[in-house]
């Protein structure tokens, strides 16, 4: 049977939706510290790419375990609906792109030239160390681990009732999450500023979730960016 979207409707239920709000403190806070205490105090210590494989690896199994039914139903929304939502798609990687000039620009005014991002730098070393592991998180278990809690649980559980402020709460979160281990780290909270940059990313990735009620779509923009990301980076 062909499913037809004519606004926005999410595929998550109920009790997913749940363990998807009891997950994800963990994977904002709770996780990354306990894989720092990891590196500094277990014996031998562990390396970057281990800590990112271990942490993504654990929201990858509670997407393919929890989630697995609403992935399942995405994709039939996505597919049933396909030539909408590549336009939804194209749309959203533009208005990603001119946004992110802009929140350049913006961080520029502020900083001056000191605009080099600490996030990029670290995928950056990582890449260099590991060059396959990062590829297999950046652009495939990253994207689908943070659109699943990010796009689905928070945007998706908000937009029904309130579309603006689903947009507000679920793009500060993801800054917020793209930021607070590197001003934590430096012990700088003018790290903070750099939550600008985060903005047109979560902005694009909701709107095309709105746009197309498949967490599919947020999915592969998300996965099309990091690839952009990373071979400009590289």
């Amino acid at each position: 049977m062909k499913i037809v979207i004519t606004g926005f409707a999410s595929t998550m239920s109920k009790p997913q939706r749940i363990a998807g709000y009891i997950y994800l403190p963990f994977h904002i806070i709770i996780l990354p510290l306990f894989a720092a205490m990891l590196m500094t105090y277990m014996p031998g210590g562990l390396d970057d790419t281990t800590v990112n494989l271990l942490y993504y690896g654990m929201g990858f199994a509670f997407c393919l375990i929890v989630m697995w039914k609403y992935l399942r139903n995405a994709l039939d929304v996505l597919l049933d609906n396909l030539a909408t939502n590549i336009a939804a798609l194209f749309f959203g990687g533009v208005s990603y792109f001119l946004l992110s000039y802009l929140a350049s620009g913006v961080l520029f005014a502020i900083l001056g030239d000191q605009t080099s991002s600490l996030n990029n730098d670290a995928v950056s070393t990582l890449a260099n160390e590991s060059p396959r592991a990062v590829i297999a998180l950046a652009v495939f278990i990253a994207p689908i681990v943070e659109e699943v809690l990010f796009r689905g649980v928070v945007f998706g559980s908000l937009a029904p009732k309130h579309r603006r402020l689903a947009f507000i709460v679920s793009i500060g979160l993801f800054a917020f999450y793209n930021v607070w281990q590197l001003a934590l780290t430096s012990m700088d909270w003018t790290m903070f500023v750099y939550m600008i940059m985060s903005i047109p990313m979560g902005y694009a990735l909701a709107w095309v979730y709105e746009k197309t009620s498949s967490i599919w779509a947020p999915i592969f923009l998300h996965m099309l960016i990091n690839i952009i990301s990373m071979l400009i980076l590289s």
